[in-house]
């Protein structure tokens, strides 16, 4: 592992460009296909880009049974189920208020990993960025639609949902952590497009919807791009400058998506999306600092002991 240079920076920057763009590529594919449809039609594309990856690099597939169970839920909880339920979502909300509500992400990961592991326990740092990640997304959805009166309340929860299934889906990953990293992404991605494509072939049966550029091309961005070669993307950066670098990704894919949606789709964010990502990002960060920390000298080196800080991981085997 190196410090990280100019070219992971770079990548960095091109990897919250693709997420954060793909939520603007989902609010284009579901105004011409139903959401199961670009979400399968994502998967396979991404699987295929994965599996090249995976031949040219001559990685090895998951070893023993718990790693293949692993990929399995990863596949489900990672991939099918957010995606679909992220879709969903956008048929009625905007893409920039898509990408704010999955900024709650880290903050959701950061509060399970707390009770189902014995290594990532809430710290002070944590516990109060958790708190402010709640306060957002209340500025974010509104009183009223907390109370049901809110007209985009199901589509809202459905991307909130999917922001839960990413965490979960993180914390068992922790299972692939020795496992081929391309390799178990290829088995992930597989896992998850045939998990969706029977019911996108035969309860959608696109062979009956017309034939649309736009969205044909979105889904084929969607799973070459944010799909496909971001998650090696990701998986490059976690082994050249570590998953804790990759953390920062969290700041910025909110705030692209949003400049994205405005940028493509002409979406004019509200003042209170504004105000509710100033805070969400605000508790992302004060997640990241270490409170309490005691200085630990020796005659050679002279270190920090402090809280360990949860790398929140975004993609399958390094993630969330």
């Amino acid at each position: 592992m190196t410090r990280p240079g100019f070219r992971e920076f770079a990548l960095l920057f091109l990897l919250a460009l693709m997420w954060g763009s793909s939520f603007t590529f989902i609010k284009i594919g579901v105004h011409a296909y139903s959401p199961l449809v670009v979400a399968a039609g994502r998967l396979a594309v991404a699987a295929l880009v994965l599996w090249a990856f995976a031949f040219i690099r001559k990685s090895d597939l998951p070893k023993g049974r718990r790693a293949w169970w692993s990929t399995f839920f990863v596949a489900l909880l990672g991939n099918s189920v957010p995606f679909f339920l992220i879709s969903y979502g956008e048929t009625e909300i905007d893409a920039g208020l898509a990408a704010i509500l999955m900024s709650v992400v880290p903050l959701t990961t950061v509060a399970l990993a707390h009770f189902v592991t014995n290594d990532e326990k809430l710290s002070t740092g944590k516990a109060l960025g958790v708190v402010l990640g709640t306060i957002g997304v209340i500025v974010l959805v509104g009183p009223e639609t907390l109370t049901g009166l809110g007209g985009q309340l199901v589509f809202q929860l459905a991307v909130l949902i999917a922001a839960v299934c990413y965490a979960i889906s993180s914390l068992v990953a922790r299972n692939l952590r020795d496992q081929p990293r391309v390799g178990s992404a290829a088995v992930i991605l597989t896992f998850a497009a045939v998990m969706l494509a029977p019911f996108a072939l035969f309860v959608d049966q696109p062979w009956n919807m017309g034939w649309d550029v736009d969205g044909a091309l979105s889904i084929l961005y969607l799973g070459i791009f944010p799909t496909g070669i971001a998650m090696f993307l990701i998986l490059y950066l976690i082994a050249r400058a570590g998953a804790s670098f990759v953390v920062f990704n969290n700041y910025l894919v909110p705030a692209v998506g949003v400049m994205v949606g405005f940028l493509v789709l002409r979406e004019v964010p509200q003042p209170t999306s504004v105000i509710a990502l100033g805070v969400i990002l605000a508790g992302i960060a004060v997640s990241q600092i270490r409170f309490g920390c005691k200085p630990v000298r020796d005659s050679n080196v002279a270190e920090m002991e402090c809280d360990p800080v949860t790398p929140i991981m975004t993609a399958p085997d390094s993630k969330k």
